[in-house]
């Protein structure tokens, strides 16, 4: 008997306490039927000023309908995220809601260079992906001249990661691509032309390079050469026009 009783108890609590869950979650409910939206608040992960929170207001006012005074569980947050993400200088945006406000995090893109064509001018990112140059976040990039799209853009990115770390983005001003993807390197100082080839080996070929200030330059008169050919096993062939 003692035992039916307590089992009984402990019916009762569970039922109670489902009762008093599903009470809350109503009224939880009914709170964000009734709370509108009244404030949008903008949050960027990130240091970058590619957009600004103007920007991004813009943005909601182009492509999504007034945020204020709307019931804050009608708003597709998905649907926000989506449009925002479609933003070229955009890497991820997520919004939640909290209260009567609309937060939105926004990731910038962070370009590892800038790409300088015939008539544009464009931003690529560690992934390969381009966007347009706007806004200003104050840093200086590696220049590739050339058109787009880019011939093997994960070789051009092996490339610049190899001169990041071994300094020789500091000694050249821009990458010239050429036609099936070969490249030269123009140096900041002197008349040279590097002619790279392809953007592979690229280990040996900055080692000829190297080779090239270590005994050639230092041997002959000043500008010299006007191209410098690294891109043959083994080789180094120097000319003048």
């Amino acid at each position: 008997m003692k035992k039916t009783v307590k089992y009984l108890i402990l019916a009762l609590a569970l039922g109670l306490f489902l009762c008093l869950t599903a009470l809350v979650r109503m009224q939880v409910r009914e709170r964000r039927h009734l709370t509108t939206c009244q404030n949008i608040e903008i949050i960027f992960r990130d240091t970058l000023n590619f957009i600004s929170e103007d920007d991004v207001r813009e943005y909601l006012k182009q492509d999504c309908p007034t945020f204020t005074g709307r019931r804050i569980d009608s708003l597709k947050l998905h649907e926000i995220e989506k449009m925002l993400d479609s933003r070229s200088a955009i890497r991820s945006a997520q919004a939640w809601t909290a209260d009567s406000t609309l937060y939105i995090s926004i990731a910038q893109r962070e370009p590892v260079a800038r790409i300088e064509s015939a008539s544009n001018a464009y931003y690529m990112d560690d992934r390969g992906d381009i966007f347009p140059v706007q806004g200003d976040c104050g840093k200086r990039f590696p220049i590739i001249k050339g058109s787009i799209p880019l011939h093997e853009p994960q070789k051009i990115l092996d490339l610049l990661a190899y001169m990041k770390k071994n300094k020789w983005n500091e000694d050249f001003e821009y990458i010239e691509l050429g036609q099936e993807g070969s490249i030269s390197l123009i140096p900041c100082q002197g008349k040279e032309k590097f002619i790279f080839g392809k953007p592979e080996n690229v280990s040996e070929k900055f080692g000829r390079i190297a080779e090239y200030y270590k005994r050639i330059k230092p041997a002959v008169e000043d500008d010299r050469y006007t191209s410098v050919n690294v891109q043959y096993k083994g080789q180094i062939i120097c000319r003048n026009k």
